[in-house]
This record gives structure tokens, sequence and C-alpha cells, in this order.
């Protein structure tokens, strides 16, 4: 178990579950938040035993964004908020889609402003048909932070994703799916059960070639079709080498199923 004020922790089986854990305040993102996520991000990409993260939130709301209260407090001093929060939550969220292991967000409830593109950077999005994905940064009169002209781009595309930050749009579990936000939309009751079976694949899955497919996929959008594919030759050549993709092949032609190592 974890030593998180405003998280918990555990890691078992390959897999990380990472909580957000503020029930009573709608799990904001604020100092403490960032800071002790930033943590995490450390902890989990330096673990070689996690094969994949599952982030969920207790309460009525995922995650209602930013603590708007402790803007509101003192006007002086909010840039030099923003610049803090910002140094630490940006680079948890980087840590995160670097690293090798996958990550997967089961959300429920409310989901507001740097909160949605936290969870547009997880590889794979679970939604509760009771999920209300909001981008409040507008309304509030502020430009996005959290990597949402990144994030909510590469899942939307470049005009939906400005037509919902610029709207301060409000969307549904299944418009959010529409829009490519949200991989799977499922009943609120089975919301864990669905995302849990999802991480328990990908706990059991080769953690080089999920890894090497995580990587590529980062790439696509910042390089020509030829340096691309000299990446996916470059990769695959390496991963090749390793003794999961020899057990992986063996595994294949005896009919039995693989024991990957991440080796």
């Amino acid at each position: 178990m974890s030593d998180y004020s405003t998280l918990e922790l555990t890691i078992d089986g390959g897999i990380a579950r990472l909580v957000l854990n503020q029930p009573e305040r709608g799990n904001p993102v604020d100092a403490t938040s960032s800071r002790e996520l930033k943590e995490v991000a450390i902890t989990l990409s330096e673990n070689d035993n996690v094969r994949v993260v599952l982030l969920t939130a207790r309460g009525r709301a995922f995650s209602v964004g930013g603590d708007i209260k402790t803007f509101a407090k003192d006007r002086a001093a909010l840039s030099t908020i923003v610049k803090a929060w910002t140094a630490d939550f940006h680079s948890a969220i980087v840590r995160l889609m670097r690293m090798r292991a996958p990550v997967i967000a089961a959300v429920h409830g409310a989901v507001g402003g740097g909160s949605v593109s936290f969870v547009a950077a997880c590889d794979l999005v679970y939604a509760a048909r009771n999920v209300k994905f909001g981008s409040g940064f507008a309304q509030i009169g502020f430009s996005p932070d959290s990597g949402s002209t990144v994030t909510l781009t590469q899942r939307m595309g470049l005009s939906r994703a400005k037509r919902f930050l610029m709207l301060s749009e409000v969307l549904s579990a299944e418009e959010a799916a529409k829009a490519g936000l949200v991989d799977v939309v499922t009943d609120e009751a089975a919301l864990m059960q669905d995302a849990e079976a999802a991480a328990q694949v990908l706990a059991k899955a080769a953690p080089l070639a999920i890894g090497g497919i995580k990587q590529l996929m980062l790439r696509t959008r910042v390089q020509g079709v030829e340096a691309q594919m000299e990446d996916e030759a470059q990769t695959l050549a390496g991963i090749a080498r390793s003794d999961d993709a020899w057990e992986g092949i063996n595994a294949f032609l005896q009919r039995r199923k693989p024991e990957f190592r991440g080796k």
C-alpha cells in the first residue's frame, strides 16, 4: 500500500492499481495531487515488474479538474500557481505516456478540465455510461493545459478537439466514444470488471512488444512514413532478439500459452 495523501497505489501480479483518493473534494488537480502523481509516475516507470497501470477514482466524480477555489484565493499568485502545478502534472502525464507499461483508465461520474486530457493520455479508456466529460477552460477564461492540445487532438482529431475546447462542451460517454475520446462504454456496475479484464490480458502479454507498440504509436504524428516504417523495423528487430520473442514463437508452434518475462 502506498503512503500518499491524494492517491493510493498498490502493485500485484504485474498490475499497478492507481486510485485518485480525494472523494469528498471530487479528486481535483491541485499542488499535492500533482506532486504525488509525478512521484508515482517516476516510481512506476522505473519498476520493470509493472506490466500495466489501472487508473481509477473514488467518489462520485472521477476528477473535476483543477481546484478553482485555490485559484480564487490570490490573484497575484495565480500565474505562479499555474506554473508550479503544471510543472508536476505535466511531468506525470508525459512519464506515464512514455513508460513501457500501458495505462488503462476506468472513469465514472464527472471528468473535467485537465483531467480530461489526463484520461485522453491513457492507452485504453473505459467509461461508465453516466460519465460527463467537460472542457471548462474557456468557460473560466483559461486556455488549456495538461497536454490537452496534444492528447485530445490525437484521440479526437484537430477540428473536433478544437470545438470541444472552444465551446466548453460537455460530452456523454457515448458522445465521447463517437469522438474517439473513449474506447469502451459500459454499465457502471460492470466498469471495474471490464477494465480489470483488460488489465489481466495486458499483464500476461509480452511487455517488450506492448511497450514497442506504445512507443511507435506515440511517434506516428511527428515523423514521415519512411522514418516511421524504419522505426518499426528497428523496434521489431530489437524485440526479435529477446527471450520473449523466442518464447512466443515456440509457444505458437507448440500450441501452448506463452510465458513472457519481459526479457
